[in-house]
């Protein structure tokens, strides 16, 4: 696991240009549930390129990004900097941030908590959070039960890769997420939400997109890879033709209040 978290770095570029971004209403659920002020302090840990990050500093939250991979932060600080973004970005990992005591009013997790030492990090995130406020963790999922292309294309990875590394989207999957945000008592977390979204993409953007995963880069070598992209260009010629392709998502999100327990006397 520490390998596949880190092996990001190596195509940091690529991981920003071809990932998909969030739906706004995701960020307007969060804001709602935990009252945030419009001013709100942000930490968001294993930040990347800043795919969230950058969101959220654009509704002019103050944002502090905290990320443990050189190259993804390096990704992040140019892009902020290119859009004109203040974002407070630091090399450190959410397991030990370095941010001071109930500090921030929202921690954020995106496309990353399945990454963190739980064990570690849940206490981490409680002590830095003022009280009253709270965490919210979210990913992107593939929403594959409403799209061909998409069914098909987890069935020709399983081609690929060892069967314990397919990324198979099942609808309903129960995540571990909540329980583990819960454990020890430090945040009382909310029901899952389901926040559908999509995106049009050309077929070079959609190759580009699948070899941003961890388990592709590291188990698919040289020649498969060749192998492997003109499978999937096949399979989008089958279903889309020439023309733009429609990836739809589903972005779970898990928003939690810091409970008494989470407060350092």
């Amino acid at each position: 696991m520490r390998q596949r978290s880190r092996s990001f770095d190596a195509w940091a570029l690529d991981y920003d240009t071809f990932r998909p971004t969030y739906p706004q209403s995701l960020f307007d659920h969060i804001a709602a549930r935990l009252q945030l002020p419009a001013d709100a302090r942000v930490a968001d840990l294993g930040a990347g390129t800043g795919k969230a990050a950058r969101q959220m500093a654009r509704r002019g939250w103050h944002v502090i990004a905290v990320e443990p991979g050189e190259g993804m932060l390096d990704v992040l600080r140019a892009r902020a900097e290119q859009e004109g973004l203040a974002i407070d970005a630091r090399l450190a990992s959410a397991e030990d941030t370095g941010l001071p005591d109930a500090s921030v009013d929202l921690v954020t997790a995106g496309q990353a908590f399945h990454w963190f030492d739980k064990v570690r990090a849940v206490p981490e995130m409680a002590r830095i959070v003022k009280p009253g406020r709270g965490v919210a963790v979210f990913w992107n999922g593939r929403a594959d039960d409403r799209s061909k292309l998409l069914a098909a294309y987890t069935d020709l990875m399983a081609r690929y890769l060892p069967e314990e590394h397919v990324d198979r989207r099942v609808p309903g999957r129960e995540s571990r997420a909540p329980a583990e945000l819960a454990e020890g008592g430090y945040f009382d977390i909310d029901d899952r939400v389901e926040l559908r979204h999509e995106r049009q993409m050309s077929a070079d953007e959609f190759v580009g997109y699948a070899f941003t995963a961890s388990q592709t880069r590291l188990f698919v070598d040289a020649d498969a890879r060749e192998r492997l992209e003109a499978d999937m260009r096949a399979l989008m010629r089958a279903h889309f033709g020439e023309g733009l392709i429609l990836v739809p998502y589903d972005c779970d999100l898990y928003v939690g209040q810091r409970t008494v327990k989470g407060i350092r006397a």
